[in-house]
């Protein structure tokens, strides 16, 4: 249960972090007194702030599944060893 409740929570960070991306360039382009190159420049690097988060919170949740992996193989082999004895 707590797994999937972690899972249901990198979800939402996901969501929320997508939202406050789009806010955040949406209110640098309409509120900046910068030129354009400059608030290109400015998008290109919170863009690229995010896509390492992003990364990161990938690579947390591939390494949750496999570990969900090896804990349902090694709980199918439980059973199967029960069965077995049967």
């Amino acid at each position: 249960m707590e797994k999937v409740e972690m899972n249901s929570n990198i979800a939402s960070a996901s969501i929320l972090f997508l939202t406050g991306l789009g806010v955040g360039i949406a209110l640098t382009v309409l509120l900046t007194p910068r030129s354009g190159a400059a608030t290109r420049r400015l998008i290109g690097r919170k863009i690229e702030k995010g896509e390492g988060w992003m990364k990161n919170k990938a690579a947390v949740a591939r390494d949750y599944v496999r570990g969900c992996e090896e804990e349902l193989h090694d709980r199918a082999k439980e059973l199967v060893e029960v069965i077995g004895r049967s």
